[in-house]
């Protein structure tokens, strides 16, 4: 039989559970404007009815109050994690692509910003003055000068390309930092999380939705795949508590439940380069309890941190590879064979010329020099010579690598900084050789009448020395070595000057090579100004020498504008994402003000249904008598 009370206790729970809607309410109206907050909700359900063992059977006994849950969607988490990896990539590539546009800028008029077409116009307006003047000493020292300006643009932009490697090498610390705060705040929110929810009564709403916000946050530095699953006691008995675990960059483990793994950046060191270009100092990103790389070469990476390492390490997929076909053991060298057409091309070379590093069959090793040959079929094969140092080598290679790949660099199918400054190494190398092949042709003459045969005009600044290149060895050559000759493929944008002795003194310039009718014939200066425009002289990407900046505004144009396309395109599904999730967790002003009406009203009915029952007791207990 119900009791004479049971009425009091229903009305009671009503208001229990009104009021703690009421409260949830303004729980969330306060947090309308909180970042990452997800709206709460109170879980109710009826009381076990009671068996009244009368005609009327099951009286139902109130309402059970559940507790606060918030409303979340794992499906809209993980769309909204998966792409904002995405736009974190083409955000950071869109970023830098703008930079490098603006470096080959080249505007006329009132905010003139003088570029390479416009300072290889005036070198070749000085040229055309020169050939015009040619007995006249100050047209030499003119164009002497606008070829020094034309060296000292690509010094400029070789440096700024460097510099900018160089901010993007520290952000990539930056991002890695970020990486180890996260992991190490999520792992603390799991633990604080369990102690709250441990037994299965409870859910730690306002924790969730900072672990929740963190991933957004990691998110957008590289891609996360999250799993939630419950912690079982050694019956088998789920305990109530939840092991979250974090995997990033393809699947490999960040955090797993109380515990989290560190990444860590290692600077290169000087003899670890893997490019020619590159800045000292360069880092690898490896996992600290290991010591294994990341892995951000691989094709699922996304993320801010990806779109930073490609932007850094972008090649064109034009990195050193090939086959070994001979190991020294002896002499601790090894030979590799090479196919593609670029690694047959010197001008197109970015090897480093020394301490440079190369994996052979899997396992890294570090070379002091490397050697280049020729056959006369056209095959090309590199010899390095392993450096004997034991800190940078424990042992030397084997035989059984014959036959095994091996490579110099990663292939990252990207034009990034590396890919802009081979560019410049390109044309310069290409450039200066025709050139000096035409200024010191046999029988060269300068003002003087001085013979100037094999001498050259544009060379490059060897740093180590404070001396200029003397480039005695071919860009065509069949074999050199990348020590002991001073070939061509030491030139670089960086390095590229005229030659100090012509700087100097401009009669010293070679103009000519044979005189007649009491008539100079300046043939070497009209040789020197078809170059420019000549294709049959010297071909750069198809175009002639002067449309070098074409072919660089080109590449750098169609990057800019796939990065800015893809930015917006994953910029507009995000906003779609973000507001297909808000419609399930966010907070809506008038959906809450709703709420608290319908909340009130109930609560003023189970007030109402206490004080009428309050009046039968009283009837009940005061005014009936026997």
């Amino acid at each position: 039989m119900a009791s004479t009370f049971m009425g009091l206790n229903i009305s009671y729970s009503g208001l229990v559970a009104s009021n703690a809607a009421l409260n949830t309410t303004a729980n969330n109206i306060a947090n309308v404007e909180t970042v990452g907050y997800s709206r709460q909700i109170v879980n109710q359900s009826a009381s076990a009815a009671m068996r009244a063992f009368a005609g009327y059977g099951c009286i139902g006994a109130g309402v059970d109050t559940l507790g606060a849950e918030r409303v979340r969607d794992i499906y809209y988490d993980e769309k909204y994690w998966n792409n904002n990896s995405k736009l974190g990539e083409y955000d950071k590539k869109q970023y830098y692509c703008a930079i490098i546009e603006d470096y080959l800028r080249d505007d006329r008029g009132t905010n003139e910003v003088k570029g390479f077409m416009t300072i290889f116009g005036e070198y070749q307006a000085a040229m055309e003055s020169f050939s015009t003047h040619t007995g006249e000493k100050d047209f030499a020292l003119e164009f002497v000068g606008k070829a020094g300006n034309l060296c000292e643009y690509f010094n400029i932009l070789y440096n700024n390309f460097q510099k900018m490697q160089t901010d993007v090498n520290d952000e990539i610390s930056i991002k890695v930092d970020e990486i180890n705060s996260i992991a190490k705040e999520v792992t603390l929110l799991n633990r604080q999380i369990n102690m709250i929810e441990v037994g299965g009564n409870t859910v730690a709403n306002d924790l969730r939705d900072k672990r929740d916000l963190l991933i957004d946050q990691l998110s957008a530095i590289v891609d996360v795949k999250c799993e939630e699953k419950p912690i079982t006691d050694d019956a088998g008995k789920e305990t109530g508590m939840m092991q979250y675990d974090v995997s990033i960059v393809g699947g490999q483990s960040l955090i797993n439940g109380y515990s989290y793994r560190q990444l860590e950046c290692v600077p290169r060191q000087s003899w670890q380069k893997v490019n020619q270009n590159d800045v000292e100092g360069l880092y690898d990103i490896i996992w600290t309890d290991t010591g294994h790389e990341l892995g951000l070469g691989a094709k699922n990476a996304r993320g801010e941190l990806e779109g930073l390492y490609e932007m850094r390490d972008g090649n064109n997929n034009e990195a050193f590879n090939g086959t070994v076909s001979g190991v020294d053991v002896e002499n601790r060298t090894v030979t590799i064979k090479v196919k593609d057409d670029y690694l047959k091309d010197i001008s197109k070379s970015t090897l480093p010329l020394t301490n440079g590093q190369i994996v052979v069959g899997g396992e890294k090793y570090y070379y002091d020099s490397f050697s280049y040959e020729k056959d006369a079929s056209g095959e090309v094969s590199y010899t390095f010579k392993l450096s004997e140092d034991l800190t940078k080598n424990l042992t030397t290679a084997r035989k059984n690598k014959i036959g095994q790949s091996a490579y110099v660099g990663e292939q990252i199918n990207y034009q990034g900084i590396p890919y802009y400054m081979e560019q410049m190494n390109e044309w310069v190398r290409d450039y200066a050789h025709h050139f000096n092949e035409i200024y010191g042709v046999d029988g060269a003459t300068d003002f003087n009448g001085d013979d100037r045969t094999g001498d050259i005009f544009f060379t490059g600044d060897d740093v180590s020395t404070g001396n200029q290149f003397d480039l005695n060895v071919s860009l065509y050559a069949t074999s050199y070595n990348s020590v002991d000759d001073a070939g061509y493929f030491k030139l670089t944008a960086g390095n590229f000057n005229v030659k100090k002795s012509v700087q100097n003194d401009a009669s010293t310039f070679a103009t000519h090579t044979i005189e007649s009718d009491g008539l100079s014939k300046y043939d070497i200066l009209k040789e020197l100004k078809d170059l420019s425009t000549n294709k049959d002289k010297m071909v750069f990407r198809g175009c002639d020498a002067q449309s070098f900046l074409i072919c660089l505004m080109g590449d750098s144009a169609l990057n800019a504008q796939s990065a800015n396309s893809f930015q917006e395109i994953y910029g507009n599904i995000e906003e779609s994402i973000a507001n297909s999730r808000f419609s399930i967790s966010g907070v809506d002003s008038d959906e809450e003000a709703a709420n608290m009406i319908k909340f009130q009203n109930a609560y003023n009915l189970a007030s109402k249904m206490i004080s009428v029952l309050n009046d039968c007791y009283d009837r009940l207990i005061t005014q009936t008598g026997v």
